[in-house]
Parts: structure tokens; C-alpha cells; sequence
């Protein structure tokens, strides 16, 4: 065998071996650098995904300080979506909510440990909502009143249940400043928190707006009294009369409510004088900001009155 020819071939070998791994070197290269260059687009375009979110809750703001009529309903400026409204390299998305029609649950009990108003209220919704007896519905009533109970050196039917958690903890002692806080009260899991979700709140007074509060709160609405000695003056029915009449026109007054076929004046009887308004207070402002592929979320409670910020969660 020709050993020149065997170098050759060696030669041949090698030079083939060094392009393969500058080959395989240069695509690990170009597809490194082009992840990074994607990171670095992503992370401008999230960042004024970001801006822009934030800049649609004050626009949201913006708006509802222009609606200066003495009622708020769904069907005003306010209360349709804006969708993909273009703002600079990207696009805005809007939705504002009245969570006045919803009930504060912050109401149910006293600093104290004594049932409130919102007590009765508050089992009757349970029972309309999750469909439980009244037995059970008292039960999760009477976990909220012992959690805002301050003195927290009384020791409540509760406490023996939270020491004994993985870890332990105590009670707030005070109202709640969030929802997602009902997950460490007794009685409270995720089926529960997530059913009573869209009919409460724990912002704001505790006057529900009639143009938008659901049917269910309206009927919780009537248990004001001690127990048995509430009057309920309407059913169902008789909510979904009320609420397919203010689909087509808003309640501009309390005097209004007695337009409504079957409603007439008994409402005065069956919702105590300043429990109902036609005025929103409390409002969820959702807003989306869109660059390219970056996405970012904000979600804000806003008072009206004052135009104040209670909170701000960015995602």
C-alpha cells in the first residue's frame, strides 16, 4: 500500500473532521446567539407590554371620571370592553367591572365578634349560591365573625382548628383585604372561594349598586333581620323581571325600581333605606398590553370618588 497515498487520506480525514466541528461550532453559535436575540425581543417587547398595561388602567381611570351622571350601568362607556386599541409598537385591551353590585363580606361581623347586618345576608347567599343548608351556611358565617374578632386574646370556637395547620397560624383579627385571604379561613376551600367569587368583594361600603348586583345578591339582600324575623318580600321571579328590565334600561333612581311589573313600591320594604344605590363606587379595572409576542396582565380595584388606587397586581 502506498504510503503517501495513506497520509493523504489522513489529511483528507482530519481537514473533513475540523470542518464538521467548525461546522457544528458555527450553528451552535448562530442558533445561541439567535435564542438570545429572542430573549432580548422578548424582554422589550414584555417591557412595553408592561407600560402599556399600566397605561390602560389609568385610561380606565380617565374614563370613569368622565361618567358624571348620578347613576352607573353597564350599558355606559364604561362598561364595554375596548379590545386591541392601538398604542404605540403595540395594542391595549380594556375591561372595567362595577364590584359594587357584589356584597362585602367584610360586613358579616364586628370587630368584636358580633354578627352584623351582612350576617343573614351573607348565609342566605351561601345557601343560594352552593346550594347548602342553612346549618352549613351559618357555619362558614360564623368562621368570618371569629376571624375579624381583634382581641386576640380570646380564644374563638376557630382558633383550635388554625393551630393545628401545617404550619400553624393565628387569625387575622381584623377584615379582610383580599379575597384570595378567605383560603385560611375555616370552612373555605377552593370549590367554596371560587363559587362565592363573582358575587362578593371586600372593598368599599357596603351598598350594592341595583343596576348591576347579580339576582342572588338581590335576594340575600332581604335577610337584614335577626333570624326569623326577615320578611322576604320577592323570589326569583321576580329578580329576573327586575334584572331583564334594567338589560334595557338603568335604574337612574331608587324611585325607578318601582317601573318594574311585580316590584312596584314594596321594594323600600324589602331593601332597607341606603343598603341600595343606583351609583357604582368600587370598580375592577382588567387591562391587557400586546407588543409583538410579549404580554403583560394588570388587574386594579379603583374608587371612583376621588379616583383613588386601592390596589395593583401586575402579571
Amino acid at each position: 500500500m502506498n504510503p503517501v497515498a495513506n497520509q493523504k487520506g489522513m489529511a483528507l480525514l482530519i481537514v473533513l473532521a475540523v470542518v464538521a466541528l467548525l461546522s457544528a461550532l458555527l450553528i451552535e453559535f448562530s442558533f445561541s446567539t439567535l435564542v438570545d436575540l429572542r430573549s432580548v425581543e422578548t424582554f422589550r417587547d414584555r417591557s412595553k407590554a408592561y407600560y402599556i398595561a399600566r397605561g390602560g388602567v389609568e385610561a380606565a381611570r380617565i374614563i370613569l371620571q368622565e361618567d358624571r351622571n348620578n347613576f352607573d350601568h353597564p350599558t355606559e362607556f364604561w362598561g364595554e370592553p375596548l379590545a386591541g386599541i392601538p398604542v404605540g409598537d403595540g395594542e391595549v385591551s380594556l375591561k372595567i367591572e362595577d364590584l359594587s353590585g357584589r356584597m362585602n363580606i367584610n360586613f358579616v361581623g364586628d370587630a368584636r365578634g358580633n354578627p352584623l347586618s351582612g350576617y343573614h345576608r351573607f348565609i342566605a347567599l351561601c345557601q343560594e349560591v352552593l346550594q347548602i343548608d342553612s346549618g352549613a351556611a351559618q357555619t362558614l358565617a360564623d368562621a368570618l365573625v371569629n376571624w375579624f374578632h381583634s382581641d386576640l386574646t380570646i380564644m374563638t370556637a376557630d382558633d383550635a382548628y388554625y393551630n393545628r395547620q401545617s404550619p400553624p397560624y393565628g387569625r387575622r383579627g381584623a377584615k379582610l383585604t383580599a379575597l384570595d385571604e378567605l383560603y385560611l379561613v375555616r370552612g373555605f376551600d377552593e370549590e367554596i372561594v371560587t363559587a362565592l367569587r363573582p358575587f362578593i368583594r371586600v372593598v368599599g361600603d357596603e351598598a350594592i349598586n341595583i343596576n348591576t348586583a347579580p339576582a342572588e345578591v338581590l335576594l340575600a339582600w332581604q335577610h337584614s333581620a335577626a333570624s326569623g324575623n326577615v320578611a322576604i318580600i320577592f323570589d326569583r321571579l321576580d329578580m329576573e323581571v327586575l334584572i331583564q328590565y334594567r338589560e334595557n334600561s338603568a335604574f337612574r333612581e331608587l324611585a325607578d325600581l318601582a317601573l318594574v311589573e311585580g316590584i312596584g313600591p314594596r321594594w323600600s320594604t324589602a331593601w332597607t333605606q341606603g343598603s341600595v344605590t343606583v351609583q357604582g363606587k368600587i370598580y375592577q379595572v382588567e387591562s391587557l398590553g400586546r407588543v409583538n409576542q410579549g404580554n403583560r396582565r394588570a388587574q386594579a380595584i379603583v374608587a371612583k370618588q376621588g379616583n383613588i388606587l386601592l390596589s395593583l397586581k401586575m402579571e
